[in-house]
C-alpha cells in the first residue's frame, strides 16, 4: 500500500523522481494520482514500497516538485544551506544506475525528463516501476539530474536505497520428513542452473556432511543424529553484469583560456566500442546533452547508463567543450582510459597524464538461503524387536542371589538401555550401551535386595520389553 507523505530530504524526493530511468522499460503508462488539496508549490512523492526477490512487482508512484526554493529550504537537513526566494528554472532527470536486476521503469515524459512548468500548471509528474527482481537485498539507486536554479544547473549523484527482501519459496524438497534411524534421504533441488554457468550451490546436511554438487547424492542419518536435524541450502548466483555506474574526473589539466583570461573548463565524456563513438555527452555533438559547465575537478559526468561492460575494454575521453570556432574543444589529459570487467567490482582510479577518473563498477551476486529439517528418531522396527525377544533369556528364575540375562542384537547396531526395579518402579540396576551389537551375556548380582517380585525393562529406541524376575530369600 501507498502511503501519501512530505519528504524530509530533497534529495530522496529527486531520487525517487529518477526512478523513471531506465531505457528499455515494458512497464504499463503510469496516470498521475496526487491527493487533493496540496499546495502548488510544494514537495510530494509517494513511498516506494518494497519488493521480494522472484515475485512480480508493478508500483505507480506520483509526485510534485516546487517552483521556488523555499519548500526545498523547509525540509533541507540541519547544515544544509539552501537560499530562500529562488526561482527552480527545471529539473532535468538524466540517468539512473544501480536498480535491482529484472527491474525496468517508464515515467510520464521521455529522457532527460524535464520538469520547467510555470505557476498555474503545477510540476507533477509519475512513474511505473516494474519488473521481477532476480536479487534480494538493498540496493544503492543511483541517479544523476541536473537542478536548474536562476539559469545555473547544478549536477548532482543522489543515492537511495531500495530493498528487496529475499525469497521465501523452498530451493529444495525431501522425499520424507522423519524417520528411524538408520535412514537415507532423497534431495530434490528445486532451483536447477539449467545449464547457465556461475550458479553455485552449497549443501549442509547438518550431520557433519556437505557437498557442492547441484544434485547432491541421498543423504545417510544414523543414530548419531537423532533429532532435529537441519539441511542448509545456499545458491549463489554470479550470471549478473559488470556496470560502469559513473565517472567522476579528480584531476585534470583542462582549462579554459579564452583571451588569455582563464575559467574553469566545461567538460564532456566520450566513450568508444573499440573504433565506435557509443557515449558522447558534448551538448554540440551529443546524444544526451550533460556538459559541466565551468566546473573544476572533482566533477562526476553524468551518461545514460549504467553501461554493461565487455572482457574487451572500452575507452573514455574527456574533452574540454570551446564554444568558439577558432578554439576548438581540447581533450584533458595524455588520452584514453581502458575500463572492462576485468577491473572487477568497485570503486577505481584511473590516470593518463594529467588527466585522473575515478569510475564505479557494480556486480551484483546474489545468495539465496533456505533450511528446512528432517526428524531423525531412535526407533525400532516392530519385526526386529519380537527377533530381540525371542531371544531374550533369564536364569535362573527365580532366584536367591543372581541372574543372567542373554539376548541377541544381530546385523543391526542401536542403543540399549537395561533397568531392573521394583514394583514400586525404584531401579536397582541400570546400564546404557550406545550402539549396541552383538550377544548380551551379563550376571547380574539381586544378592543385597530384598526378596520379591522385581520388572527388567529392556529399552531399545521408542519400544520397550519387559519381563518379571522372582526373587526369593
Amino acid at each position: 500500500m501507498k502511503k501519501n507523505c512530505l519528504f524530509t530530504i530533497f534529495t530522496t524526493l529527486v531520487a525517487l523522481i529518477s526512478f523513471s530511468s531506465s531505457m528499455n522499460a515494458q512497464c504499463p503508462a503510469c496516470t498521475i494520482t496526487l491527493p487533493t488539496g496540496i499546495p502548488a508549490d510544494t514537495i510530494y512523492v509517494d513511498t516506494v514500497p518494497f519488493a521480494f526477490k522472484n515475485q512480480a512487482y508493478n508500483e505507480e508512484l506520483s509526485f510534485r516538485v516546487p517552483y521556488k526554493t523555499d519548500p526545498l529550504a523547509a525540509v533541507a537537513p540541519p547544515g544544509t544551506n539552501v537560499p530562500t526566494g529562488l526561482d527552480i528554472d527545471k529539473f532535468t532527470v538524466i540517468s539512473v544506475t544501480g536498480l535491482p536486476p529484472g527491474l525496468s521503469w517508464i515515467g510520464d515524459r521521455p529522457l532527460p525528463m524535464v520538469y520547467n512548468e510555470t505557476a498555474p500548471q503545477t510540476r507533477d509528474g509519475c512513474i511505473t516501476l516494474c519488473g521481477t527482481p532476480a536479487a534480494a537485498g538493498t540496493f544503492t539507486v543511483n541517479v544523476n539530474l541536473e537542478v536548474e536554479i536562476v539559469g545555473i544547473s547544478t549536477p548532482a549523484s543522489i543515492p537511495l536505497d531500495f530493498i528487496v527482501y529475499p525469497d521465501t519459496n523452498a530451493s529444495f524438497s525431501t522425499n520424507i520428513s522423519q524417520g528411524c534411524a538408520p535412514f537415507y534421504v532423497q534431495i530434490q533441488n528445486l532451483t536447477p542452473s539449467n545449464g547457465i554457468a556461475n550458479i553455485f550451490h552449497s549443501w549442509d546436511f547438518g550431520n557433519g556432511t556437505t557437498s557442492m554438487l547441484e544434485n547432491p547424492d541421498s543423504v545417510e542419518y544414523t543414530l548419531s543424529d537423532t533429532g532435529m536435524v537441519a539441511i542448509t541450502h545456499q545458491v549463489i548466483v554470479d550470471t549478473f553484469p559488470f556496470l560502469l555506474e559513473n565517472v567522476i574526473v579528480t584531476a585534470s589539466d583542462c582549462n579554459d583560456d579564452v583571451f588569455g583570461f582563464q575559467r574553469a573548463p566545461d567538460m564532456y565524456m566520450k566513450i568508444f566500442d573499440d573504433t565506435s563513438e557509443i557515449v558522447n555527452t558534448d551538448p554540440n555533438f551529443a546524444l544526451v546533452g550533460s556538459t559541466q559547465n565551468n566546473e573544476y575537478a572533482p566533477d562526476t559526468l553524468a551518461f545514460p547508463g549504467p553501461l554493461r561492460l565487455k572482457s574487451t575494454p572500452f575507452t573514455i575521453e574527456v574533452w574540454d567543450d570551446d564554444d568558439a570556432e577558432f578554439n576548438p574543444d581540447d581533450q584533458c589529459g595524455g588520452g584514453f582510459i581502458s575500463i572492462s570487467l576485468n577491473d572487477g567490482a568497485g570503486t577505481h582510479t584511473a590516470s593518463n597524464g594529467g588527466l585522473t577518473i575515478q569510475y564505479d563498477i557494480s556486480h551484483i551476486i546474489d545468495t539465496t538461503v533456505y533450511v528446512d529439517s528432517i526428524l531423525v528418531e531412535n526407533c525400532v522396527n516392530v519385526n526386529y524387536i519380537q527377533f530381540v525377544e525371542q531371544s531374550l533369556q533369564i536364569f535362573p528364575n527365580p532366584t536367591n542371589d543372581f541372574v543372567n540375562v542373554l539376548f541377541e542384537l544381530e546385523g543391526f547396531s542401536h542403543d540399549m538401555e537395561l533397568t531392573i526395579s521394583d514394583l514400586l518402579g525404584r531401579p536397582v540396576y541400570t546400564e546404557s550401551v550406545s550402539n549396541f551389537e552383538g550377544q548380551y551375556n551379563r550376571q547380574i548380582n539381586l544378592k543385597e535386595q530384598a526378596g520379591g517380585i522385581y520388572i527388567l525393562a529392556l529399552k531399545m529406541g521408542d519400544r520397550v520389553t519387559h519381563r518379571k524376575i522372582v526373587l526369593q530369600k
